[in-house]
């Protein structure tokens, strides 16, 4: 089976960086320990300075470490008491925030799109309704429609969010692969803007370190959230991330995985020529439409049947809105270009018989 399901590339090289990371670190007896809720001063530091960019200072008070994209998600979840009440989304938005949303009995409003995003106006028609409390964005090589946010769009939908007093939650799996760096949310609406960066996409899926940049108002209660959930973060693997970006091996792998996605683009390029699909240069997934009239759950069986495993828009369409049929198409997971080429051409295959 060839799984387009799953986006976790992780490089050859990334082996031996690990074991000379580990054999590398001081003896501490803080890798034993308890955690500090939110993460120890030095590693917070470290996380500020990583994610400052030009123009957006950030303060190491802003910073609060926690384990992975998803527990960050619902802690904050946790901390601003969404639970129970109505966010805003794309129609179609990450699957893993529509099991939470779920769970949490958060209703997921759907607001209209355009090719780069969220439509502002239509964000504040919806926003009349006062019981919707959030935004939850994938600004940066969104999650599964690849487009990116540019800047003047990300300033009106900050515009709309403080006319109706909106918390937004932006989630940033992907947005290290986007060599041309925009500003977060919470680098644009610090007291309102929540700013997820995980490290299971950038290292690997094993290595549970997240980074929230957490608006003051809230601090307290995302403290107490990750202190509730998992007793704080793992301190290994924070001070591994914090030597590896101060040596610069984050800069480096990410560089290297901009590369190998870019390969592996031209190589979808070249075999879906004939075919529309959305992705980014450097991006490790592309979506791919599919007209309103096709079943996206029994295109997805039929792949499967055929020995390719995708993702289909049944996972991730929120109002089950036909006008966003489509698959997404996964390309972390597959590092031999002959099996890459195979899956790609049983898709091809199988859609011009459409």
């Amino acid at each position: 089976m060839i799984d387009f399901r799953f986006n976790y590339p992780v490089l050859p090289s990334q082996h031996p960086l690990l074991i000379d990371a580990l054999s590398a670190l001081e003896p501490d007896e803080s890798y034993m320990k308890m955690a500090v809720p939110g993460g120890y001063p030095d590693d917070r530091q470290t996380g500020a300075e990583w994610l400052s960019t030009p123009g957006y200072k950030v303060e190491s008070e802003a910073v609060l470490i926690g384990c992975g994209g998803h527990h960050a998600l619902t802690v904050i979840i946790l901390a601003t008491g969404l639970s129970g009440g109505k966010v805003l989304v794309d129609p179609v938005t990450y699957n893993g925030f529509i099991g939470l949303a779920s769970m949490f009995n958060i209703t997921l409003i759907p607001c209209a799109i355009d090719e780069h995003g969220i439509i502002p106006e239509a964000m504040a028609e919806l926003c009349a309704d006062p019981s919707i409390k959030a935004a939850y964005l994938m600004p940066t090589i969104h999650n599964p429609l690849c487009y990116v946010m540019p800047l003047q769009r990300r300033e009106a939908i900050v515009d709309v969010a403080r006319r109706f007093d909106l918390i937004l939650i932006d989630d940033d799996a992907y947005g290290f692969l986007q060599p041309d760096i925009l500003p977060s949310f919470a680098h644009l609406a610090p007291e309102r803007g929540f700013f997820i960066y995980s490290f299971a996409k950038i290292l690997a899926p094993g290595v549970k370190t997240s980074y929230i940049l957490t608006p003051e108002k809230w601090r307290t209660q995302v403290t107490n959230a990750l202190w509730m959930t998992v007793s704080g973060s793992v301190t290994l693997y924070n001070r591994l991330v914090s030597n590896w970006i101060n040596a610069g091996v984050v800069a480096q792998m990410i560089e290297e995985k901009r590369k190998v996605a870019a390969e592996k683009q031209k190589i979808v390029a070249r075999v879906l020529s004939g075919l529309s699909y959305i992705t980014q240069p450097t991006s490790f997934h592309f979506w791919l439409p599919l007209p309103a009239f096709v079943n996206p759950w029994e295109f997805g069986k039929t792949l499967s049947e055929n020995g390719v495993d995708v993702v289909t828009s049944a996972g991730y369409n929120v109002a089950g809105d036909p006008g966003f049929n489509g698959i997404r198409v996964a390309l972390g997971n597959v590092s031999e270009e002959k099996i890459l080429i195979e899956g790609l051409t049983i898709i091809d295959d199988l859609l011009t018989r459409i």
